[in-house]
């Protein structure tokens, strides 16, 4: 499965949402084992660059149903239910829908 965690590392809800998906990860049995991409880094692939921090894709999408084409890269993010990174069933819910692929 593949998964990718983008953030920079100046975000404050960076670590938060790692530990997310790591509790996620470790909930359902899943090695917790993904790319990391730090928006800082001039050589991060052109498809994570529209993400705001925290963001997590499994298999190319946003586990938050997000399009990364809200142009909010290198900005903190805030999630529709206010809060500023993931909870680790919206993560679950994502990486479920993948399980079997």
């Amino acid at each position: 499965m593949n998964i990718e965690f983008i953030y920079f590392k100046e975000c404050p809800n960076a670590n938060a949402a790692r530990e997310n998906l790591h509790k996620a990860c470790s909930a359902l049995g899943i090695e917790a084992d993904w790319q990391e991409w730090d928006q800082n880094n001039d050589n991060v692939p052109e498809h994570v660059k529209d993400f705001g921090s925290p963001s997590i894709l499994v298999e190319g999408k946003d586990v938050a149903g997000g399009s990364g084409e809200c142009h909010q890269a290198k900005s903190c993010r805030v999630y529709e239910d206010g809060q500023n990174a993931p909870d680790v069933e919206t993560i679950m819910v994502a990486l479920r829908e993948n399980l079997h692929q």
